[in-house]
């Protein structure tokens, strides 16, 4: 894992590799953060420190230009107290409530996987039981007056409900992630733990032990996930009339592209059977096609050539994916297609569902292959 700081007052940039602290080894944290001037001092534990987060690295322009439309703050979960290392200076740390099971992970010389796995101990209790000392802060904004000690970073999108997921891992298992949301893209984070303060070894890696002048003051740049955020799509069939006697199958072919590539593409059934009383049935595909895809939509198949197609809204069956999500949960695109029965004489003692919409619902209306007409209400 590779980290990147710049030294603010000489103004040169050092690519830094190694072992380094929890918020280093584990994260994958881009860190620009600033040291004390003249001799290293001993760690003052009664020094406030602070934490300024970016939800990306900067130089990293198209995603950093895209996270501004994402509304991303951060919780902050206090996660162990420094205690200092008698005859150094260095400190350990104490495990709060909830977080004592990490100490077992700690004690025992962790490398970057433990730390991985400390932080998904850290954030399932956090996400569960947890209060954090600061919470819904914006990010690039400084988040100060905080105590020596070990933190659980969490970045989400301030107007996500339901920020918690997981995602699959390169071995095939799952980890917690927590979610944020521009127009276009999803975007994932991993739980994050970092130590206040630091120093910077003679490598150039952080840690808290050994030569160099605490850092009481840091900032870090987070490496989120980014994938395309997909859309629903609704097809709804309206039958103003169908025959009874089988089943009535009609098969869309939805076509999807973005950016003029072709991103999407499968059939789909919508199946009136002789047991339905309603002239209109419809589908979601759920999470299945890129938001600002243009979708076109073509009924390739209605019951057999007995149903003649009436109308299409939209005239063209083309849509555009938009999103949809806890704060549009009822932005979904939607094409309509409506077909009629054609009074063809199959001979089998069928009958026929005439079907109208009215301010009271949907009126019924069966007609036999004797000429009986069965009117019924709502």
């Amino acid at each position: 894992m590779e980290i990147k700081w710049k030294n603010r007052q000489s103004g040169f940039g050092r690519r830094l590799t190694g072992s380094l602290l929890v918020f280093a080894m584990t994260l994958g944290l881009i860190a620009a953060t600033p040291g004390l001037n003249g001799a290293a001092k001993a760690v003052d534990f009664n020094k406030a420190c602070s934490l300024t987060v970016a939800p990306v690295a900067p130089e990293n322009t198209d995603m950093a230009n895209d996270l501004k439309k994402a509304n991303v703050v951060v919780d902050l979960y206090k996660v162990a107290d420094a205690e200092p290392v008698s005859g150094y200076d260095a400190y350990t740390y104490k495990f709060l409530d909830g977080y004592q099971e990490l100490k077992d992970v700690y004690d025992s010389n962790p490398d970057n996987a433990d730390w991985r796995e400390m932080a998904q101990d850290a954030a399932q209790y956090a996400l569960e039981k947890g209060t954090p000392v600061r919470e819904a802060v914006p990010v690039d904004t400084e988040i100060g007056e905080l105590g020596c000690g070990l933190y659980l970073l969490i970045a989400r999108g301030a107007d996500v409900e339901n920020y918690k997921t997981t995602v699959k891992q390169e071995d095939g298992s799952e980890s917690i992630a927590t979610l944020a949301y521009s127009e276009r893209y999803k975007y994932t984070y991993a739980p994050e733990l970092i130590s206040l303060p630091s120093k910077q070894d003679v490598d150039g890696n952080h840690t808290t032990a050994g030569n160099g002048d605490w850092m009481y003051s840091m900032s870090v740049s987070l490496k989120p996930g980014q994938s395309l955020r997909n859309g629903p799509l609704r097809i709804i069939k309206t039958l103003e009339s169908y025959e009874t006697g089988d089943p009535a199958t009609f098969v869309f072919r939805v076509t999807a592209r973005f950016n003029g590539e072709e991103v999407y593409k499968n059939d789909v059934e919508i199946t009136f059977t002789p047991e339905d009383v309603l002239g209109q049935k419809s589908v979601v595909l759920e999470d299945k096609i890129p938001v600002g895809a243009e979708v076109t939509i073509e009924e390739i198949y209605h019951g057999g050539n007995d149903y003649e197609q009436v109308s299409i809204s939209p005239a063209n069956g083309t849509v555009t994916i938009a999103p949809a999500d806890e704060a549009n949960p009822d932005n979904v695109v939607s094409v309509e297609f409506t077909n009629r029965y054609k009074d063809t004489d199959h001979g089998s003692g069928s009958v026929t569902n005439e079907f109208n919409h009215t301010e009271n619902g949907w009126q019924l209306r069966q007609v036999y292959d004797d000429g009986t007409v069965v009117e019924h209400g709502e």
